[in-house]
């Protein structure tokens, strides 16, 4: 095998641009080599910090210390990797989970061992394998994306995504021993896998037919996402005949409902892979929240969850949007500096080429920024947790607060508007005796919808205004009267 060596200067990761900050966080262009396609579809840090990543167009480089290498290259359309808990190098392609194992130790893989294909794949343009990330008992997870194809009968699919061979749309799970197991259906195309702090999953899933918004699944095994066209390799289904035939009140009964909508447009229109933010403070005062980038716009999302009645539901907020970031941001990795690298792979299309791609990475700067942290959810309102505490000497109303609420159709139809929307008055504000949280009262709170803040005119302590003044909580459950 060629080796492929390419030096860049370099100060800590890459030779980077400043392109834009405030005062809590910069945005740098990370340079790579000339005259290669970077379209990132895996991104991932090993141990010692060798930054490794899996491109589309089936190659695999390393960097460090500002020396590019590539590792493999040959691959089937990778769209994700990881580095695994005893620093194994996995990637998903479209028809195999694979090892790329460097025997002699030169920095080059010398072997592609198999550890899974009990999944199918057809030639089909959107048959894409989404992963990978490992848990503490050595299992892979990713996901399986949808086709685009036609029914047998001749008539459309319901989402161009009927496939004639099993478990595409499904979460999955490969075992230390290479088993596949099938985890949770109904899932369109969720573009990449991730686990928060506690070892649960989630995937994000893009708008679509069925997907009325694009929006963030906790998969547990057994879930039904929504989309019905992958109830055909569900064991249960076998003999009720074609499942988008089914009543959609059914339909909807079955599914398990989002953690949280990514509002279509706003925030998002083809969402990445989520990140949790493990640095333990060191990138801003989110640890343990979630961060997903947007393959078409121009977007970084932060993403807050809680429980209520055994179930994730939360806000989404916006972190940084357009200005110095570029779009196609589909991976994000923390580096061992605890900045944010974005790994970018086309503005909204995969085919669009070298503007969309790329690396990008934000830096904190160690100035706390004034956001709304967290909203949770009350008997009769909402708590809103702020980063810093606010102004005292700007009395909050409900003035300074416009809340709207909303839902998605669940529908065969391709995405959907916001449904039945309508402003929520705020009966009043209270705010906490350290300034830190504000907590809404409202009336009439009601279940599966997304409630909608805008913020205006509200200060911190010293004076500032919001970094972001917006967000959107789902509301799935409510909480239980006392």
């Amino acid at each position: 095998m060629k080796r492929v060596t390419i030096h860049i200067i370099s100060f800590v990761l890459a030779a980077a641009s400043i392109l834009w900050a405030d005062e809590s966080y910069r945005v740098e262009q990370v340079e790579v080599p000339q005259g290669i396609v970077m379209e990132v579809s895996g991104m991932d840090y090993s141990a010692d910090g060798v930054l490794y990543l899996a491109t589309r167009r089936g190659d695999v480089w390393t960097q460090k210390d500002g020396k590019w290498q590539r590792f493999a290259h040959g691959l089937h359309e990778p769209m994700g990797m990881c580095i695994g808990n005893k620093g194994e190098v996995f990637v998903s392609q479209r028809p195999e989970i694979t090892q790329l194992i460097d025997e002699d130790g030169d920095g080059l893989a010398d072997l592609y061992q198999t550890i899974s294909d009990g999944f199918s794949m057809v030639p089909n343009f959107h048959q894409y394998t989404y992963g990978l990330v490992q848990d503490d008992a050595g299992n892979l997870w990713g996901t399986l994306s949808g086709s685009g194809k036609t029914n047998p009968d001749g008539r459309p699919a319901s989402a161009d995504a009927f496939s004639s061979e099993p478990y595409r749309m499904w979460s999955y799970k490969v075992s230390p021993e290479g088993e596949f197991v099938p985890w949770s259906s109904g899932l369109r195309t969720a573009n990449g896998i991730g686990m928060n702090l506690e070892g649960d999953l989630f995937a994000a899933d893009n708008q679509g037919d069925w997907v009325g918004s694009s929006m963030l699944h906790h998969l547990e095994q057994g879930d039904f996402h929504g989309h019905p066209e992958a109830l055909r390799w569900d064991p249960r289904f076998k003999d009720k005949g074609d499942p988008t035939r089914l009543p959609i009140d059914e339909l909807d009964r079955l599914r398990k409902m989002p953690a949280v909508f990514l509002p279509h447009g706003e925030l998002s229109n083809s969402p990445g892979a989520p990140l949790c933010d493990a640095t333990a403070g060191k990138f801003g005062p989110f640890a343990g929240q979630l961060f997903i980038g947007d393959v078409v716009h121009a977007h970084l999302m932060r993403v807050a969850l809680e429980k209520v009645d055994g179930q994730y539901q939360g806000a989404c907020f916006p972190f940084i949007k357009g200005g110095p970031l570029k779009a196609g941001i589909c991976r994000l990795a923390f580096a061992p500096d605890h900045s944010l690298m974005i790994g970018r792979v086309g503005e909204g299309n995969w085919n669009r080429g070298l503007p969309g791609t790329g690396l990008q990475r934000v830096v904190y700067t160690g100035v706390v920024p004034f956001e709304i942290h967290r909203i949770e959810l009350q008997q009769d309102g909402f708590k809103l947790h702020f980063t810093k505490p606010l102004n005292p000497a700007h009395k909050l109303t409900p003035d300074n607060i416009q809340l709207s609420r909303y839902h998605y159709a669940y529908t065969p139809n391709y995405g959907s508007p916001k449904m039945n929307l309508e402003a929520v008055p705020v009966t009043a504000v209270e705010i906490s005796a350290d300034g830190n949280t504000a907590t809404l009262r409202v009336s009439g709170l009601e279940k599966r919808k997304i409630y909608q803040f805008h913020l205006k005119g509200i200060t911190d302590a010293s004076g500032k205004a919001l970094r972001n003044n917006s967000a959107y909580y789902t509301l799935n459950e409510l909480l239980a009267r006392d």
